[in-house]
């Protein structure tokens, strides 16, 4: 059986039925076949159609658009596994068992219920956090983003007002910059995240950077770390990283930006200092790292 299957949202935990051979409308209008009451949601925001064997999927036109894996689409032939954001609800779209399917049905409000207060919860590994804060800028949600590692991990914090990321922290990294703390955040491929009613009014320095450039510069930098880590040993979280001594050249003999990296590594007391209290990128250090540790200076 193909269905949409909520996982977070106000319809979190609710299934919607695709039947073979039948078009369905997803939108506000109580005469679409999947209601969504949400006014993120146009009133006929979205058709699921059958073609070619396949599920597709067609924007109406929406005002908010339709985003499938992070991207806005206009039609799409659906897999399984592929997450879709309607207004402030994301749904999976997979192939379950007839007993797998859930007594709820989404797009029905059993009488009497009030699902309009429940909390935004999720975990990353079905739904990305780019993916989480794409949804987020659709919906214009202001609050705070909490997303938690597993096994009592780290803690991060992304502050959101009318959907934009402004601050973002992390627990334990107190000398970390707000853009910093988004970047290492949007990397995490594990845990879970939940949205609380709370707001920051006063902070040190926003982050300035649209949701498009912060979205592709994390792609961008996770790309370029896994390559590296298929050619050279990479430093992991909690790795002591130490200055070989004695070393096997000279300091003097460095590049230029490597003798910067061993001075602000022993002035600052160690990589994890140096990497959360600069302001040169995450990936630029890390390269520099690498290269320091080929040569011998460093160890880890």
């Amino acid at each position: 059986m193909q269905v949409l299957r909520f996982v977070s949202g106000k319809y979190e935990g609710r299934d919607f039925p695709l039947e073979d051979g039948r078009s369905f409308i997803a939108g506000r209008s109580t005469e679409a076949d999947l209601v969504l009451a949400d006014d993120a949601v146009s009133r006929k925001h979205a058709r699921f159609y059958p073609a070619r064997g396949r599920v597709w999927i067609r924007d109406l036109g929406s005002r908010n658009g339709t985003v499938i894996n992070g991207n806005t689409v206009t039609h799409h032939c659906l897999r399984d596994g592929d997450r879709l954001a309607i207004g402030s609800s994301l749904a999976k779209f997979a192939l379950i068992e007839d007993g797998e399917l859930s007594k709820e049905r989404a797009g029905e409000r059993p009488a009497g219920s009030d699902v309009s207060g429940r909390s935004m919860t999720g975990s990353i590994e079905e739904i990305p956090l780019m993916d989480v804060l794409q949804w987020l800028a659709t919906s214009r949600k202001t609050g705070t983003l909490k997303v938690r590692e597993p096994n009592g991990g780290r803690v991060g914090a992304l502050h959101l007002r009318d959907g934009q990321v402004f601050y973002a922290t992390i627990s334990n990294s107190r000398n970390l910059y707000p853009d910093k703390a988004l970047m290492r955040m949007l990397a995490w491929s594990r845990g879970s995240f939940e949205l609380e009613n709370t707001t920051l009014d006063d902070v040190d320095e926003e982050i300035n950077m649209s949701l498009e450039h912060m979205l592709m510069e994390a792609a961008r930098i996770e790309d370029e770390l896994a390559n590296m880590s298929r050619r050279s040993k990479m430093p992991q979280h909690g790795d002591r990283v130490t200055l070989v001594t004695p070393g096997p050249v000279r300091w003097k003999d460095l590049e230029e930006r490597e003798l910067e990296f061993v001075q602000d590594f022993v002035e600052r007391g160690g990589w994890q200092e140096l990497i959360d209290s600069s302001r040169t990128d995450d990936l630029t250090l890390t390269k520099t790292l690498v290269a320091l540790q080929k040569k011998g200076v460093v160890a880890y």
